[in-house]
C-alpha cells in the first residue's frame, strides 16, 4: 500500500522538526549571549518551545512505527532535503526545497508561539 496524505504530512513534520529544533537552539544562544532585559522570560517560552518539539518528535516516531513508515536516509543538498523511506514495504522518496523547509519552520514557530500567548 502507498504513503496516503496523512502519512506524506507525518513523513514531512518528522524532516522538518529537527530544523525546528535548531532553529530554536541557535535563538536560545543568541538570547542567552545578550543582555535583554526580558532575556530570562524569553528562554523559559524558547525552551519550552523546543521541549515541546522534542516531544513532538517522539509522539511522530510512534505513529511512523505503528504505520509501518520508517525513513532510511537523508541527504541534505544544497537546495533541497531529499529523503528516502519505506511505506508498508512500498520504497519511496521525497525532496524538499530549503525554502519550502525554512517557511513551515517559521510557521510552526509562529503557531506555537501564537498558542502561548492564547493562553
Amino acid at each position: 500500500m502507498r504513503a496516503t496524505e496523512e502519512d506524506f504530512a507525518l513523513i514531512r513534520a518528522m524532516l522538518e522538526l529537527p530544523y525546528l529544533i535548531r532553529v530554536l537552539d541557535a535563538d536560545i544562544k543568541l538570547i542567552d549571549g545578550s543582555k535583554l532585559r526580558t532575556r530570562a522570560v524569553l528562554l523559559r517560552q524558547l525552551d519550552r518551545l523546543r521541549e515541546e518539539a522534542r516531544y513532538e518528535m517522539r509522539e511522530l516516531r510512534q505513529k511512523l512505527r505503528s504505520r509501518n513508515i520508517k525513513i532510511v536516509k537523508q541527504t541534505r543538498m544544497e537546495d533541497k532535503l531529499h529523503a528516502e523511506y519505506v511505506c508498508r514495504g512500498h520504497h519511496d522518496r521525497m525532496a524538499l526545497m530549503w525554502s519550502r523547509v525554512k517557511c513551515d519552520v517559521e510557521e510552526m514557530i509562529e503557531a506555537r508561539l501564537a498558542a502561548v500567548t492564547a493562553l
